[in-house]
């Protein structure tokens, strides 16, 4: 059972991951706001970085990776889209991306308990990650 959790950790982290790099990638180019800028860009440094080791530690064990949930990422590209249109403003794009982070945040810390024995690699990696969203939701509490 401890590879099957290391497995579904490891999965999880690379969906969200996905879907971090997504969000930025979104937004990004409209921010106004060069320090809010730079902190998306070292988020997104952070998270490529990121994504290659849960690659590595994927194929390392001959698993595939995970793709984002194709309906919740639908519905972050609809919603960033409309809620952009409507406020297309860099206090808008902070509050996005913080409810973003937290939506991250929340969902590796399910996985997290849900493998209570997977291998502590894929934990660190995970809790790596979380603490990646969470310093992103924090610089974006200065934006809002």
């Amino acid at each position: 059972m401890p590879r099957e959790d290391t497995k579904g950790i490891l999965q999880e982290c690379d969906s969200g991951v996905q879907m971090g790099l997504e969000s930025i990638d979104e937004v990004i180019d409209r921010v106004q706001n060069p320090a809010m800028r730079e902190a998306l860009q070292r988020s997104r440094t952070e998270h490529v970085a990121l994504q290659n080791e849960i690659h590595s530690a994927l194929n390392e064990h001959g698993w595939s990776g995970k793709d984002p949930n194709m309906i919740a990422e639908l519905m972050s590209k609809l919603k960033i889209k409309t809620e952009l249109t409507m406020d297309p403003t860099d206090a808008r794009i902070a509050d996005l991306m913080f409810d973003g982070c937290d939506m991250g945040v929340k969902k590796l810390s399910q996985y997290i308990n849900r493998f209570p024995t997977s291998k502590s690699p894929a934990v660190h990696i995970a809790e790596r990650l979380i603490k990646s969203e969470q310093e992103l939701a924090d610089a974006m509490r200065t934006f809002l």
